[in-house]
C-alpha cells in the first residue's frame, strides 16, 4: 500500500499530456479575443509543418511527379480552366506551385509571432484561406483529409471575425457557427462507421493498422491477436465521436472530460497513425467548444440546488403544458403533427400513382394486389420465356433481352411485390409466396406453358424454386450470373461482401428518401436501358419502398430462398443454360466453379463466359445482353423439342465453356 504521506502516483504520459493540453486549451473563461487568438495559433502550427512537409517533398508536385500539374489540371473546375491555361500553368505548374507552398509557410510564421494587429491577422488569415484553396482545388482533392477541411474553416472564421470587430453578436455566432461545424465533423465521422460493418465488428482496425501509410506494426499485433480489443477500440471510437456533441450541453465538468478524451483521441492517432495535423486542426477549437459550452451547458442560480439545463427545462415544459394555455398549444402542436404526417402519405401516395401512370407496362390484379408485367405476344404460339429479375431491379432490367429474342416469341418479365411499379406486400415474401405470385401473373396474362425461366443474380433461387413446385410447367432454366444456394457458405469473399451489400441497400434506401439518389449509382446503371424504358427506371428506383423490399429480400434469401434452392430439380432432363460474368469471376474465382455447379444441375446443359461482362452489365449492356439472347434461344429449342430433346447439334457461340446436349 501507499503511505499515507506518499505523493500521488504520476498519470500515465499520454493522460498527462491530454489533461495539460486539455487544461491550457479550454481553462478560465476565455473571453472571444482569446478564443480566436487560440484558434490562430494551434491551427497556424498545423498549417506551417504541413507548408514545411510539402516543400520537402516538392519534387512530387513536378511535371513528371506523382501530383504534376498537366495531370491534375484534368480534374480543375471549368471556371478554373477559363481563367486561361497558361496563367494557370504559372501559379500552378512546377516551380510556380512551390512558391505557393511558401507562401502559405511564411503566413502561418506570420500568425504565430506576437505583436501583429487584429487587421494583419485578418490579412494572414484570408491570405491562409486563399492558399488553402488554391492548394485544395490545384492536388484535385489527393492527399487531403478532414484536417485539411477544417483547417480552411478555422481561417475563414478567423478572417471574418476580424471584419465585425465591434459587433459582439456577429463574434459570438461566428464562434458557435465553428462549435457546432466541429461537432458536426465528430458526429458525421461516428455515423459513417457506424453503418459500416467493418467498423461494427472491429475487422477494420487490424485492417488499418497493417498498412505502411497508417500502421503500427505493435499496435496492428495487439489488434491482430486480440477480437475483442479490436472490436473494443472500434466501438470507442464510434460512440465517442457520435456522443461528442454533448460537450455543447453536458455539465462542465464532463464538458471537460470530453476535450480531454478529444485531445488523447488526436494525440493516439498522432502516435499510431501519423495524423498529426489533426491534433492542431481539430484541438484548436476547443477554446470555442468550451466558451459555447459554458453559454448552452446548465448552470446554477445562487442559492438555488445545483441542477443540469436538460432536466430544468423538460420541468419548465411540464408545468407549462399543465396550464389550460399549455395544454390547449400542446394539442394544436399534436394536431399540426397529424397533420404533417397525413400530408407526407397523401404526398407518398400522389407520388406513387404518377409513377404508376408512367409505367412502362401492364398493371394486373394479381391476389388483390397490383402486379406490374411488361409482356409481349403473351398469346403467341411456342415456349414462353418469363424474366425473375435480380435484387433492387424492376422488370425494366431486361429490356435489352426482351428486345433481342425474336418477335414472335411469347415473353414476360414482372416485378415482385413492393419492387418497381407493384404494390408492397404485408410481409416478406417466402418461395411458396414467390411462386405463386408468378403463377398467378402467368395466369392472368394468359401466357401458356411451357416456360422457359431466366433468372439473373437472385432471381436464379426464385426459378428453381419455381421448377420445382411446377415441373408441368416448367421447360428449361436460364440463370444469368445466378446467385448459387450456398456462394455464402462456401465462398469467403461473397461471405465478406454480405455485409457491404446490407450496407448499401441501407444507404441507398436514405439517399432516395431524401432525394439524394438521382444522378449515381442505380438510376445512372439504369439509364441506357432501349428507349424510353431508361427514363423510367432511373425515376422507379429512386423510390426508397424499393430499396426497404430489396433489403428484406436479401434477408429472406439467407432464410428460406437459398434453403429451397437446393433442393433436388424433379427431373434431370430440363434443359439449363448458364451464362457467368467474367468480371464476377475474376473478384472471386470460386464463383466459377459454383457457376459449372449450375450447369451440372441437368444431362442437357451449356456454360457461356462473358469475359468483359460485369454482375450488372450482363443484361443492362446491349452487346452483354446478347449473349443472354443466345443462350435463352437455345433453351427455347430444347424446351420445344420436348422430352427427347432430340435437337441437331450447332456450333457452340462465342465464350461457351461447354454444350453437354
Amino acid at each position: 500500500m501507499t503511505p499515507p504521506d506518499a505523493p500521488p502516483a504520476p498519470a500515465p504520459a499520454p493522460v498527462a499530456a491530454a489533461r495539460l493540453l486539455a487544461g491550457r486549451l479550454c481553462g478560465g473563461r476565455d473571453d472571444i479575443d482569446t478564443v480566436f487568438r487560440k484558434l490562430e495559433l494551434m491551427t497556424s502550427v498545423g498549417a506551417t509543418i504541413g507548408a514545411v512537409e510539402q516543400l520537402a517533398t516538392a519534387d512530387t508536385l513536378a511535371d513528371d511527379g506523382l501530383f504534376s500539374w498537366p495531370v491534375m489540371r484534368l480534374r480543375a473546375p471549368l471556371w478554373w480552366r477559363r481563367a486561361g491555361e497558361e496563367r494557370l500553368a504559372k501559379v500552378f505548374g512546377y516551380p510556380g506551385v512551390v512558391g505557393l507552398v511558401q507562401t502559405r509557410a511564411l503566413t502561418g510564421l506570420g500568425l504565430l509571432l506576437p505583436g501583429a494587429t487584429r487587421a494583419q491577422r485578418g490579412v494572414l488569415a484570408a491570405t491562409m484561406c486563399g492558399t488553402a484553396h488554391g492548394l485544395h482545388t490545384r492536388m484535385g482533392g489527393f492527399g487531403l483529409d478532414g484536417s485539411d477541411h477544417l483547417t480552411f474553416v478555422n481561417y475563414a472564421v478567423s478572417a471574418a471575425e476580424k471584419a465585425f470587430g465591434h459587433d459582439p453578436r456577429a463574434r459570438e455566432t461566428l464562434v458557435r457557427f465553428l462549435a457546432a461545424q466541429v461537432c458536426m465533423a465528430y458526429f458525421t465521422s461516428g455515423a459513417a462507421k457506424l453503418i459500416s460493418p467493418v467498423w461494427r465488428d472491429g475487422t477494420a482496425i487490424p485492417e488499418i493498422f497493417r498498412t505502411s501509410t497508417f500502421g503500427d506494426p505493435l499496435f496492428f499485433r495487439a489488434v491482430r491477436d486480440r477480437p475483442w480489443l479490436a472490436k473494443s477500440v472500434a466501438w470507442a471510437t464510434i460512440l465517442g465521436e457520435m456522443a461528442f456533441p454533448l460537450v455543447l450541453v453536458a455539465p462542465r465538468p464532463v464538458a471537460r472530460g470530453i476535450l480531454a478524451a478529444g485531445t488523447g483521441f488526436h494525440l493516439g492517432n498522432a502516435r499510431f497513425m501519423g495524423l498529426n495535423r489533426f491534433v492542431w486542426s481539430y484541438c484548436s477549437t476547443y477554446p470555442a467548444l468550451a466558451h459555447v459550452s459554458r453559454s448552452l451547458g446548465p448552470r446554477a442560480r445562487p442559492g438555488a440546488p445545483r441542477t443540469t439545463a436538460p432536466y430544468a427545462a423538460a420541468r419548465r415544459l411540464l408545468r407549462t403544458a399543465a396550464t389550460p394555455r399549455g395544454a390547449a398549444a400542446v394539442t394544436v402542436g399534436a394536431g399540426l403533427a397529424l397533420l404533417a404526417g397525413a400530408a407526407a402519405r397523401r404526398a407518398d401516395r400522389v407520388r406513387d400513382a404518377r409513377l404508376r401512370r408512367d409505367a412502362p407496362g401492364r398493371l394486373l390484379t394479381v391476389a388483390g394486389r397490383t402486379v406490374h408485367a411488361l409482356p409481349r405476344n403473351p398469346g403467341a404460339d411456342g415456349p414462353a420465356v418469363v424474366f425473375e429479375n435480380g435484387l433492387a431491379a424492376p422488370a425494366t432490367q431486361w429490356g435489352w433481352v426482351q428486345r433481342g429474342l425474336d418477335p414472335r416469341t411469347p415473353s414476360t418479365a414482372y416485378d415482385r411485390p413492393g419492387i418497381g411499379w407493384s404494390d408492397a406486400a404485408d410481409r416478406p415474401q417466402g418461395p411458396d409466396e414467390a411462386a405463386d405470385v408468378l403463377a398467378g401473373t402467368l395466369r392472368t396474362l394468359g401466357i401458356e406453358p411451357p416456360y422457359v425461366l431466366v433468372g439473373h443474380s437472385v432471381g436464379g433461387l426464385l426459378i428453381r424454386t419455381f421448377a420445382r413446385r411446377h415441373p408441368e410447367l416448367t421447360g428449361a432454366l436460364v440463370f444469368v450470373d445466378a446467385t448459387h444456394p450456398e456462394q455464402f457458405v462456401r465462398s469467403p469473399r461473397q461471405r465478406e461482401a454480405l455485409p457491404w451489400i446490407r450496407q448499401r441497400m441501407t444507404t441507398t434506401g436514405l439517399q432516395a428518401a431524401f432525394g439524394l439518389l438521382r444522378y449515381s449509382g442505380r438510376p445512372q446503371q439504369m439509364s441506357g436501358l432501349p428507349g424510353p424504358l431508361g427514363e423510367a427506371t432511373a425515376r422507379i428506383v429512386r423510390r426508397p419502398r424499393l430499396w426497404r423490399t430489396a433489403r428484406e429480400e436479401l434477408a429472406e434469401s439467407q432464410r428460406t430462398w437459398g434453403p429451397d434452392a437446393r433442393l433436388p430439380l424433379p427431373a434431370t432432363d430440363t434443359p439449363v443454360a448458364v451464362v457467368t460474368a467474367g468480371e464476377t469471376v475474376r473478384s472471386d474465382p470460386l464463383h466459377a466453379e459454383l457457376q459449372r455447379e449450375l450447369a451440372l444441375l441437368s444431362t442437357v446443359s451449356r456454360h457461356d463466359l462473358v469475359e468483359e461482362a460485369g454482375h450488372e452489365s450482363l443484361v443492362l449492356d446491349e452487346a452483354h445482353a446478347a449473349h443472354v439472347v443466345r443462350a435463352v434461344e437455345w433453351a427455347r429449342t430444347r424446351a420445344a423439342a420436348g422430352p427427347a430433346r432430340a435437337v441437331p447439334a450447332e456450333p457452340a457461340p462465342e465464350g461457351a465453356q461447354g454444350d453437354r446436349t
